[in-house]
């Protein structure tokens, strides 16, 4: 799991990151505050891709001729989620993690898929987070197992979903649909890293992926995203791939119906039949099942691409040689892996304690491990050490320095400890490693804001807004900006999107009532501030400003009750009171 170090709280815990760039000019250096920041706005805004277009898979291996030759070793990672954290995603569909287990048993069966057990890694649920499933599918698992004469399976079945930027993203376990670019898993990012770290150029990949309807992030999103599915005619595969998914992209993916059928039909002849005589069989029985059972389900053509030279693959071919044993740097992985995990979740648990001491073990058995030592410093933030958690993110981002969480996070603690300089850079690294997370575009804004630079918060909060439109707070803290710019139209629109995205968003209501304010509409606002009043009785400012606009109004009497409510909530220290005292008094007279 990964831990966010939130601004609003110590100890809130988000899941989150997710390492995307957005183009060429995000890789120039970041100025806080300064012309930089807006040339890159330019590209975030652009408008969003008429379709999901999933980004070209590469060459594994450029240079290999044919995947024509004997395979040495099989290796699989199988991936299946139906638990999540986010509440949203939770129990839509139960089959999605039987799915994943099932694939798993096809796979050891010795009579069937005949992979050596302890070469299918199965990471299920609350194991399947976003960076270990990174993970697992790099350097931990199969980037320092498979060889380029091995026979690599890679087996998903999880949520997907459209993005507001024309691109479809996979459910990890612990991703949060408020922070998708950097919580969940993209086709580019699962691709890249098999790029980057496996060695083989055969490698078999079976989505199964029902679209969640609950992750909808946008009103626009389903125009943006023309179907329900990968669409495999946009993915251009590297030689060796073979991708197989649930359903047409314009088709939605009904449980674990393609799935059963692709292992039944794998399980024929003896588990040799080959890959694609099975999958035109599984296809076959999928499209039936879909069509012929209950009305609540509409027909399901699975689709097949494969950029495969030479012999037809059978996954249950004997490999050439003996089960090659694990060796010691993945066994420490592995080890380290499941403390790590454990970890994970006694914090979901609240068991901060127990927590801490098993990311300890899991940085004994492997002091290299990253994640671990980040996430302890995000416990220890929780508990107050602030000195603590920033030497945990330093070692931390010593070992992964292109990780934008460690660098957000760590920005968040040397704020606490007076370090502000180098609190913006580790920001502004952050935003140039990641300028799609939506924690470090806030914070980031919030500096600009703090300098006095309003119109690169607004640059900023317009990136966020573009990519996550239905974040109230995001429109809430633009409304602000703007008013602060004189710009009360674009402040009254976006503080208006605000109240209507959360009509129980109090600052919202405030920037609403202030905008109209602005525009000189005293009654809109009087109305609003009352209606605030109302959802949040004890809220202090919405009686202050109520009273301001009904004296306005010529309501003395109005505005005294309120000044004198007012009063009575505010603390004594708040430099209001004695200016709401002495107004009281004028009023009386």
């Amino acid at each position: 799991m990964r831990k966010i170090v939130n601004d609003s709280t110590q100890t809130k815990l988000l899941k989150a990151r997710f390492v995307v760039t957005l183009s060429a000019a995000l890789s120039m250096a970041l100025s806080l505050c300064g012309a930089r920041v807006s040339a890159a706005t330019a590209d975030v805004n652009k408008a969003p891709a008429s379709g999901v277009q999933w980004t070209k898979i590469q060459d594994l291996n450029p240079n290999a001729t044919s995947t024509n030759r004997p395979i040495k070793q099989k290796w699989a990672v199988v991936i299946g989620a139906a638990k999540f954290k986010e509440k949203r995603l939770d129990g839509v569909d139960a089959k999605m993690d039987l799915a994943a287990r099932n694939f798993a048993a096809y796979l050891k069966d010795p009579n069937a898929g005949r992979f050596p057990e302890s070469h299918v890694k199965t990471l299920i649920n609350s194991e399947a987070t976003r960076q270990n499933i990174i993970n697992n599918l790099g350097k931990g698992w199969l980037g320092s197992l498979a060889g380029p004469d091995d026979l690599v399976v890679v087996f998903i079945s999880t949520h997907g979903f459209p993005t507001t930027d024309g691109t479809t993203y996979l459910s990890a376990y612990d991703c949060a649909l408020d922070n998708v670019y950097s919580t969940c898993l993209s086709m580019q990012n699962l691709m890249e890293t098999l790029k980057k770290d496996v060695k083989t150029d055969r490698i078999v990949m079976v989505l199964e992926s029902p679209y969640s309807g609950a992750a909808e992030l946008t009103a626009g999103a389903k125009a943006l995203f023309m179907g329900s599915n990968i669409d495999l005619n946009k993915v251009s595969l590297g030689k060796g791939y073979i991708i197989l998914t649930s359903s047409k992209p314009d088709q939605m993916t009904w449980g674990n119906s393609f799935s059963n059928n692709l292992i039944k039909s794998l399980r024929e002849k003896d588990g040799m039949p080959s890959l694609n005589e099975a999958f035109a069989k599984a296809r076959a029985l999928t499209e039936s099942d879909t069509t012929f059972s209950s009305g609540s389900t509409k027909r399901q053509t699975p689709v097949m691409k494969s950029d495969w030279t030479g012999n037809d693959i059978v996954l249950g071919a004997p490999t050439l040689e003996q089960v090659k044993e694990i060796p010691d740097n993945v066994m420490t992985f592995v080890a380290a892996e499941s403390h790590y995990l454990k970890a994970n979740n006694l914090v979901g648990d609240g068991n901060f304690d127990g927590a801490i001491s098993e990311y300890k073990a899991a940085i004994a058995t492997d002091p290299e491990y990253a994640d671990a030592i980040a996430d302890y410093g995000a416990i220890l933030t929780i508990k107050g050490d602030w000195a603590g958690a920033a030497e945990k993110y330093k070692r931390a981002i010593e070992l992964k320095p292109n990780d934008a969480l460690f660098h957000s996070n760590y920005a968040r603690v040397l704020t606490k400890l007076g370090q502000e300089d180098q609190s913006i850079k580790e920001l502004e690294l952050a935003y140039r490693l990641n300028p799609k997370d939506k924690i470090i575009l806030g914070a980031l804004a919030n500096k600009c804001m703090a300098a006095g630079n309003f119109d690169n918060a607004i640059n900023l909060l317009e990136q966020a807004v573009y990519l996550f439109p239905q974040s109230a707070q995001m429109h809430d803290r633009l409304s602000y900006v703007f008013a602060r710019t004189g710009n009360v139209g674009q402040s009254f629109a976006h503080a208006k999107e605000a109240v209507k995205l959360d009509p129980k968003l109090i600052s919202a209501r405030l920037n609403l009532g202030s905008a109209l304010l602005l525009k000189g509409d005293a009654d809109g606002a009087k109305q609003v501030y009352k209606e605030t009043t109302s959802i949040d009785p004890n809220n202090v400012d919405a009686h202050f400003l109520l009273a301001s606009t009904m004296e306005k109004l010529g309501d003395s009497q109005g505005a005294k009750s309120e000044l004198s409510t007012f009063v009575q909530l505010a603390p004594a220290q708040d430099p209001r009171v004695e200016t709401a005292k002495a107004k009281i008094k004028s009023l009386s007279n």
